[in-house]
């Protein structure tokens, strides 16, 4: 009985990583025949941080996408093992369709968590420890922007007396607000996270 629990585990694992690997490659196919960039909002896991799967040879192209990590403001943390095991530096890669993860094997799509949480929200000295999760009370806050606009001095008038107008495509700015210490503690804001928007044929 327990072998066929073990065999039925290791099957379950198996799908749920062709499913996974199926879903990031359909999207990125639908990103490339559309044009559009895909990002993944997450929550629930009480921590927050921001990653993305990307190739490193193109990094602004359609197999880019980003993820947001959030949680509930009143949500415990987990423990500091946790966040060890979950801030590993070693390299993750997403292998074809139809094949097994073999993580540290080197393909055109690679997982990485960003290092946002340089400082240290306790005492806003650098953080010598974990830069990619942050284990405390935090929302995300999440801005559409234009960014020919914003370059060119948002909202300033041409010589025309007309509004200056902008490409129309939006990309996202995300900042991370993180509580401090004790049940009032300051927040602290890391970011922007710019996610920018796809460039056609890209």
């Amino acid at each position: 009985m327990r072998k066929s629990n073990i065999k039925k585990s290791q099957l379950t694992c198996s799908f749920q990583d062709l499913e996974r690997t199926y879903l990031i490659r359909t999207l990125q196919g639908i990103a490339h025949n559309r044009n559009i960039r895909f990002t993944f909002l997450s929550g629930a896991v009480n921590t927050c941080g921001a990653g993305l799967v990307h190739d490193p040879s193109h990094p602004t192209d359609h197999k880019t996408m980003y993820q947001l990590i959030s949680a509930s403001v009143v949500a415990a943390p987990p423990n500091s093992y946790v966040l060890k095991v979950l801030n590993s530096n070693k390299p993750l890669y997403i292998p074809a369709n139809g094949q097994r993860s073999t993580p540290h094997i080197p393909t055109d799509t690679k997982e990485d968590m960003m290092e946002i949480f340089t400082v240290d929200v306790a005492t806003g000295q650098p953080n010598q420890g974990n830069r990619r999760l942050m284990a405390r009370r935090n929302y995300v806050a999440i801005v559409a922007y234009d960014p020919e606009q914003v370059g060119s001095g948002f909202g300033r008038a041409d010589h025309l007396g007309g509004q200056m107008q902008g490409s129309g495509k939006l990309s996202l700015a995300a900042d991370f607000l993180v509580q401090g210490d004790g049940a009032y503690g300051g927040v602290m804001k890391y970011g922007p996270v710019v996610i920018p928007s796809l460039e056609f044929g890209r």
